[in-house]
């Protein structure tokens, strides 16, 4: 989908200046949630991995699931943009529908509705084809507000949203409570948990874990595994497969990444990100798996280098088995070190 030069530039110069090169500490909104958080550990030394031939590892790299061409790998370029909050923006109205009563929210209303004023910056886009994400940060760095069927309606200067979360960035980005949606994603956590950003590909570095989507043919319609708290529609679905929500898959140790046949160094950035943190099935996607979602802002150059090397990531993801809240990533000593850390922490 092609973007403008201006709108690039405006959504990037809406997040502000990036980190120091010497800055010790970590930029919540650069890389988001706490040290502790599932998407900034790394994966242990005694993580169980499934079998090529096993269920679930087999499923997620068939890209027949459920039919010809089923389960397309796919990268998820211009997933959303991410806006922050400038002394100078608009007070906008906003409205919604739904949000999480779970979740500490200062702007009053219920939580099957509501009405708030917020500044905005000018110029959000709403992507992700049908969702229409958007993330709106505050000045401050602190919070995001995570949109999903996010509107404007230009001649009333009025935003909506059919369902919101204001996410702390200093959190873990998950859901805090079982059986509650605390997200926007599908399994119950924060959207922009796991995306990769433009900076990260620059520098030929993503640590974190990724955030991925399973076919609706290859996800289970109830099963789900700890981060998850939900999947979609409570259960009640169309989903045809057997991996779980939540589930985290990654590339064994043992695999060398040398000889995958790697061609781009975005490529080599990503399977090395899957072999040191691994990726969770946050969401589903109609005929689709997407094995990773880039922020609004990356270059095409950046989206095809991914697409070009991404079914040779595929080809060695396995299911993790023993990834739990005691034993994020697995037991064991870390494989890689962790990101740096926020300061306070």
């Amino acid at each position: 989908m092609h973007r403008s030069a201006a709108a690039l530039a405006l959504g990037l110069a809406l997040l502000g200046p990036p980190a120091r090169a010497d800055d010790p500490f970590r930029d919540p909104v650069a890389q988001p949630f706490a040290s502790t958080s599932i998407w900034n550990t790394p994966l242990g030394r005694g993580a169980a991995f499934q079998p090529g031939d096993a269920a679930e590892t087999a499923l997620l790299r068939n890209q027949n699931a459920g039919g010809p061409a089923g389960a397309y790998a796919w990268i998820g370029g211009h997933a959303f943009g991410i806006y922050r909050q400038a002394a100078d923006d608009p007070e906008r109205t906003w409205t919604y529908r739904g949000r999480p009563p779970s979740v500490p929210w200062p702007h009053g209303g219920a939580p099957n509705g509501g009405r708030f004023t917020l500044r905005t910056p000018p110029g959000i886009a709403f992507l992700g084809g049908t969702d229409r994400h958007a993330v709106l940060i505050d000045a401050e760095g602190r919070y995001a507000y995570e949109l999903w069927l996010g509107a404007f309606d230009p001649a009333r200067k009025l935003y909506s949203a059919q369902y919101l979360v204001r996410t702390d960035l200093r959190g873990s980005g998950i859901s805090a409570t079982p059986g509650t949606t605390e997200g926007v994603r599908a399994f119950g956590g924060s959207l922009i948990g796991g995306l990769v950003r433009r900076a990260e590909l620059e520098r030929g570095e993503i640590r974190h874990a990724i955030a991925m989507a399973a076919s609706t043919s290859q996800a289970s319609p109830t099963r789900i595994v700890w981060p998850a708290s939900s999947t979609d529609g409570g259960g009640h679905n169309a989903h045809t497969g057997t991996i779980p929500m939540g589930a985290l898959f990654a590339i064994p140790p043992q695999v060398d990444l040398g000889r995958l046949g790697l061609t781009t160094p975005e490529g080599r950035s990503l399977a090395r990100a899957f072999q040191e943190f691994g990726g969770y099935i946050t969401d589903t996607a109609a005929r689709t798996l997407v094995i990773a979602y880039l922020e609004e802002g990356c270059t095409e150059t950046q989206i095809n280098h991914l697409q070009s090397d991404k079914d040779k990531i595929l080809s060695v993801l396995a299911m993790v088995t023993n990834n739990d809240a005691a034993h994020p990533g697995g037991p064991g000593a870390r494989v890689a070190p962790p990101p740096p850390p926020l300061k306070g922490e």
